[in-house]
């Protein structure tokens, strides 16, 4: 059986430098977030359900955050971190952070703090210690979590700086989770499998629950949220993007998710290309018979 002959446009396709390939995904990933063009970004059902939670949060409560990703996750993580932290500063709600996956999440988190304080101008209006603290990093083993979930400072003695619970003016009367006690949410962001573990423990004691995962962790909480049991979920760099929309603040998962939106098309074109090629190929080849 005699082999086809490649046509010209194949042999060109053919012969292109992967470098040359990569170089255009490159290009294609940079220019958008240097000239800060965007695809039009529609905003799905759970981000909006994040959304609304956090707007209807009561002030008089604290909201605790688990922040448990790390570097390898923070492309998507940290951007959904910033945002809520954002969101919680224009709803003067006071909140803690508590890290139990990873121990380099800890400077992690007050860095990604720091930087939302700065974006939202707000020095004057949260202040460590008495708006927000950081209570560092605890190992998420079951007893620990099960001492968590009846009694916050029965599990929690002190905060990063080594100042005791009772000595922390957000800390002062915290105690339980739950509807009619005083954390009214647990808000867990994460790059870990921590989000079950808190399933687990909190489910219990009924009290609000939302959930920032990567992308790949995202599709094991949706029966979680169809059930209930969670009022919101952000859903990789793109549930980033959607909540900075809804808030008004597009700001790194907004400028990320560009660059990824303009490498898929770019990806798409090259599919394109290498079908046309072989289509121009196999019409030439039937016209020469």
């Amino acid at each position: 059986m005699q082999a086809r002959s490649a046509t010209r446009l194949e042999q060109m396709i053919g012969r292109l430098d992967r470098r040359i390939v990569y170089l255009g995904l490159f290009l294609f990933t940079l220019v958008p977030l240097w000239s800060k063009l965007a695809l039009p970004l529609y905003v799905t059902d759970p981000p909006k359900l994040f959304h609304k939670t956090v707007e209807e949060l009561p002030q008089d409560k604290l909201v605790f955050i688990s922040s448990d990703w790390d570097a390898g996750s923070q492309a998507e993580n940290r951007p959904q971190f910033i945002a809520l932290i954002r969101h919680l500063i224009r709803r003067n709600l006071k909140f803690a952070i508590i890290c139990i996956a990873y121990p380099t999440s800890v400077q992690m988190a007050q860095t990604a703090i720091l930087e939302a304080i700065e974006l939202e101008n707000a020095k004057d209006r949260c202040v460590y210690g008495r708006d927000w603290v950081n209570l560092g990093y605890k190992p998420g083993e079951e007893p620990w979590l099960r001492t968590f979930a009846a009694s916050i400072p029965a599990a929690v003695k002190e905060d990063i700086e080594g100042t005791p619970l009772e000595q922390i003016p957000v800390m002062k009367g915290v105690r339980n989770f739950g509807p009619d006690a005083q954390v009214s949410t647990m808000v867990n962001v994460t790059g870990s499998i921590t989000a079950e573990k808190w399933y687990q423990f909190l489910t219990p004691t009924k009290v609000k629950m939302l959930i920032g995962a990567t992308a790949v962790m995202a599709p094991e909480q949706y029966p979680y949220l169809d059930s209930g049991q969670i009022s919101g979920l952000l859903t990789g760099m793109k549930g980033a993007a959607e909540y900075e929309k809804l808030l008004g603040a597009p700001a790194h998962g907004t400028a990320m998710m560009a660059g990824q939106s303009f490498a898929h098309l770019y990806i798409l074109l090259l599919i394109l290309l290498g079908n046309l090629s072989l289509v121009v190929g196999w019409w030439q080849r039937r016209r020469l018979r």
